[in-house]
């Protein structure tokens, strides 16, 4: 899933292959390659912001981050 929230603001969620993991993760303080991955591109900037155990999780963070409609309690 990708979604463009602002000019400069990217969220995505995808898996990571194992491979791809250990190439680019040094310390495993993620919990290894299982689950979906919540991730921001800000300008030239990349990071994960959470990782969630399945799709289902994954979509319901994706949405909570991409709805337009926010309320404040």
């Amino acid at each position: 899933m990708v979604a463009r929230v602002d000019d400069e603001t990217t969220i995505y969620v995808s898996p990571v292959h194992d491979h791809t993991y250990r190439e680019f993760v040094e310390s495993d303080n993620l919990g290894g390659a299982l689950g979906y991955f919540i991730a921001r591109e800000r300008g030239c900037r990349f990071e994960i912001l959470a990782k969630a155990v399945d799709l289902e999780a994954a979509r319901e963070l994706f949405g909570l981050m991409t709805s337009r409609a926010r309320s404040a309690t």
